[in-house]
């Protein structure tokens, strides 16, 4: 059985039959012994609710640390994720620009045909032309040397 202040305040001691103890001695101890044991409940209790704020406080950080723990995730996985879409993009576009160079190149080539086309028909008909000319200049000599010797 737990002793209380109150209970040492109360206690009463039977009369002694030789002579015993000084009664306001031990009424004076019993005062000091309840003032202590006052004090230490007092202090117990201080304890028990600073214990108490201290474990509401762990669980306190340690459920921000899950958070934070949980956030860091997160964030992990969305860096992850973004650089995958960056890469992914950046793979688009340049698959893009090797199409549209592809193409460029391709219509170059194409354009390059169609001229290569049209300066072969020039040439051709520059060569024509030309000899029609000096057909032309053959038969018109020969009137005049004919003419001349007239």
């Amino acid at each position: 059985m737990a002793v209380t202040p109150l209970d040492i305040l109360q206690k009463q001691f039977g009369p002694a039959r030789r002579g015993g103890y000084e009664p306001a001695e031990v009424h004076a101890f019993l005062d000091q012994v309840r003032e202590a044991l006052e004090a230490s409940l007092r202090e117990g209790l201080k304890l028990r609710e600073a214990l108490l704020d201290r474990d509401r406080e762990l669980a306190s950080l340690r459920a921000e640390s899950g958070d934070i723990k949980e956030a860091l995730v997160l964030a992990r996985r969305l860096a992850v994720d973004m650089e995958n879409n960056a890469r992914r993009e950046a793979d688009l576009v340049i698959g893009e620009a090797r199409l549209e160079a592809e193409q460029v190149l391709a219509a170059s080539r194409d354009e390059e045909r169609t001229l290569q086309g049209h300066l072969m028909r020039l040439r051709t008909s520059r060569t024509h032309h030309l000899a029609q000319m000096r057909a032309f200049l053959d038969a018109q000599r020969r009137i005049l040397d004919e003419l001349e010797r007239e």
